[in-house]
């Protein structure tokens, strides 16, 4: 399902680039922070929250600025992130409004595949070994997250734009037996440069 849906992505975009007018390829890059957070709540009511990873690292990729009208742009990018013990690849498909020249407001749906939630596991190792419903960790934890972003870009040059973005989580990362009780989001903030060709 998850190769399926990555496929399904690439594919469009692709298409989308090969018929489009104004399209720019580029390489992106720069500074990332993650937090990754659970949550336990019973009887609807939250009782406790807190951080299992935080860091701070880089992120690094391709993006693709693709001109529908003067003022509105699609800009879907492939990145690589790595910070502390959390590395993930982002799939961010942005919508991008210039609200005046060069300066653009962002916002869209980014998929989030994790290759390393170390942290995590060993988190939820410890909250299912208290309430006794141990299992295999790698079984309850999805590695395809959905985040909703937004943000703002300025084009310094017309091949050289500085961005940020933030973008919080919207899935649940566990799917385990406490999965009514029991949730994982993590949450982005990157600010980068973008180099288009």
């Amino acid at each position: 399902m998850k190769k399926l849906l990555f496929i399904a992505v690439i594919t469009f975009f692709t298409s989308a680039t090969l018929s489009a007018q104004g399209v720019k390829f580029g390489i992106t890059g720069g500074l990332l922070n993650t937090n990754a957070d659970i949550s336990i709540s019973a009887l609807g009511f939250d009782i406790a929250n807190f951080k299992v990873a935080k860091g701070t690292g880089f992120y690094i990729g391709a993006i693709v600025d693709i001109e529908a009208t003067d003022k509105l742009h699609i800009q879907p990018e492939v990145t690589y992130g790595s910070a502390g013990d959390l590395a993930y690849v982002y799939v961010p498909i942005m919508l991008k409004y210039y609200v005046v020249s060069k300066l653009n407001i962002q916002v869209g749906p980014q998929f989030t595949f994790s290759s390393n939630l170390s942290e995590i596991k060993g988190a939820i190792k410890d909250i299912e070994g208290v309430l006794g419903s141990n299992g295999n960790v790698d079984d309850v934890l999805k590695s395809l997250g959905v985040d909703i972003g937004f943000g703002a870009g300025f084009d310094i040059t017309d091949n050289f734009s500085v961005q940020a973005r933030y973008a919080i989580e919207m899935t649940n990362r566990y799917s385990g037996p406490l999965s009514n009780s029991l949730k994982i989001k993590s949450s982005t903030l990157n600010i980068g440069i973008a180099y288009f060709f």
